[in-house]
Formats: C-alpha cells, sequence, structure tokens
C-alpha cells in the first residue's frame, strides 16, 4: 500500500474539494431529462431496439458501478468525494478505467435515455460527462496528484480516465 507524498501542503484539506456531489447530480439530470421527456419527446429509435438496447445498457452501468464499489471497498479506500483518500486502487474495473463509478453513471443515464427512448436523456449523460470531467474528476485527480505524487502519475500512464 502506498504511502502519500511527504511534500504535500498540510494545510490543504485532505479531500478533493469536487464541485459537486455525484450522485446528486445524477439525481437531478435524471429528473430534468424525464420531465423533458414528459413536455417534449425527442424519440430517437425505433421502440424494439429502445426496449432492447436500454435495459442491456442500465444493466452494464449496475454491473459496472457494483464491482467498482466492492473493488473500492476491498481495497481499503472510501468512495464519498469529501472523505480522504490514503490508497489508490488499481485492481478490479481500476484496470481499466480511473473512473468506473462515474463512468457507470454516465452509461445509467444512456441507458435510460435509450430505455425510454429519450435524446433528451442521452444529451444530459454527455453533459453528465463533461460536468464530472470538470467538477469531479480534474480535482479529484489534482488531490491525488498531490497526495500521492509519483504513484499516482504512474498509475495514470497506465491506465485511462474513462476508457
Amino acid at each position: 500500500m502506498p504511502t502519500p507524498d511527504e511534500s504535500r501542503n498540510d494545510a490543504a484539506p485532505d479531500h478533493a474539494g469536487v464541485a459537486f456531489h455525484p450522485p446528486l447530480m445524477l439525481g437531478l439530470l435524471l429528473a430534468v431529462g424525464l420531465g423533458l421527456r414528459a413536455l417534449v419527446p425527442a424519440r430517437f429509435l425505433p421502440d424494439s431496439l429502445a426496449g432492447i438496447g436500454g435495459p442491456v445498457t442500465v444493466v452494464v452501468a449496475l454491473a459496472i458501478f457494483l464491482w467498482a464499489v466492492r473493488t473500492m471497498r476491498a481495497g481499503g479506500a472510501s468512495i464519498p468525494t469529501n472523505e480522504p483518500t490514503d490508497v489508490i486502487v488499481q485492481t478490479g474495473p481500476y484496470r481499466f478505467s480511473r473512473n468506473p463509478i462515474y463512468l457507470a453513471m454516465v452509461l445509467l443515464l444512456v441507458g435510460v435515455g435509450v430505455w425510454a427512448n429519450s435524446l433528451w436523456l442521452v444529451g444530459l449523460a454527455v453533459l453528465d460527462a463533461i460536468l464530472l470531467s470538470w467538477g469531479v474528476i480534474a480535482r479529484e485527480e489534482a488531490y491525488l496528484q498531490r497526495k500521492f505524487a509519483a504513484h499516482y502519475a504512474a498509475y495514470t500512464d497506465k491506465v485511462r480516465r474513462w476508457l
């Protein structure tokens, strides 16, 4: 288990300082998307494709989410963004993506959008990815770079941000 870099600034809070809580953003975007769908439907797929593709995407999103959470817990890492991180987990889905939980959240929006046959929700999934990249991931990466320095840099060299 890596130890934090001793040269980091101890006056800085020991968390990422994200701009928003990702599950709250997911809930807000789902509500907005479903509301827009009710007001102005924007269908984009044949019903048969939406009825198959949507549930499959939702199941994949949930499977990635559960795998990532289980891996984080097994590795002794904290999940909430407002808590300190003491370890960089590099097993399970973290071998393929540095952010599988956020990937699962975006995929969930896409899956619900496909299932509901709503271009609004799919578009909001794109917005979610942009907001997560700016308001959460960039801040988490800066925090992890300060805290774990070379160890985190080596991990980012091996594993992509999303996929």
